[in-house]
């Protein structure tokens, strides 16, 4: 907030050097300084004073006009700020791993607690460029080579290849994995892109449990 001019606008509405120091917490003496001081920086008189009256000038008037708008955009531009900062919004885009079953509970529950963030969605095994690819995070199983990039461990799971009794009925037992080269393979699944996940969102759901075990 630019204070000189604060001060300017709360003598003139008040019409008291007295009356704006006891406001502000200030002497009489400083704030007519500082209205002196603006004065000469402007070489221009904004009050005429006397022992007991205290009145703006026609320039003090035009000034006083201008000074009130400054003000108010300033206000404005406060407010806007402090709305943006106080929830989180905007776009996230984030890859997660082709199936993520377990990812879903975790990204409705963001949608409806962070209703302002847009989740970007794409599944994809593969390892992506996350700063060339325009990733704000991406989630992957195994170990991560060495890499300059912030990470952080989500949970543990382990893997299961299962098929269902009919399945097996109909095209037999794999016993090897070699096998299951002549296995048909399952179809993917994709959910479709609607709104952008938040990495620690599902650090809070998934951290620390264990998927996969007996």
């Amino acid at each position: 907030m630019p204070i000189g001019i604060a001060m300017f606008v709360q003598v003139a509405d008040s019409g008291s050097f007295s009356a704006t120091a006891r406001l502000l917490g200030l002497s009489s003496s400083a704030v007519g300084k500082s209205v002196a001081r603006m004065e000469a920086r402007l070489g221009a008189r904004l009050f005429q004073r006397s022992t007991r009256h205290l009145a703006l000038t026609d320039e003090g008037e035009k000034f006083l006009q201008r000074c009130k708008r400054i003000l108010a955009e300033v206000e404005a531009a406060e407010r806007e700020l402090s709305a943006s900062t106080g929830a989180p919004s905007g776009r996230l885009r984030i890859s997660l791993p082709r199936y993520s079953g377990l990812f879903e509970p975790a990204i409705a529950a963001f949608m409806l607690a962070y209703p302002a963030i847009e989740l970007d969605l794409d599944f994809s095994d593969a390892m992506v460029n996350v700063l060339g690819d325009g990733y704000d995070a991406v989630v992957r199983t195994g170990e991560l080579a060495d890499s300059g990039l912030t990470r952080r461990k989500l949970c543990t799971f382990r893997r299961l290849l299962v098929a269902a009794p009919a399945y097996l009925a109909r095209h037999g037992r794999p016993l090897h994995p070699s096998d299951l080269a002549s296995h048909q393979r399952p179809a993917s699944r994709h959910m479709p892109p609607r709104l952008r996940v938040f990495i620690d969102f599902l650090v809070e759901k998934l951290q620390g449990q264990a998927f996969g075990t007996p």
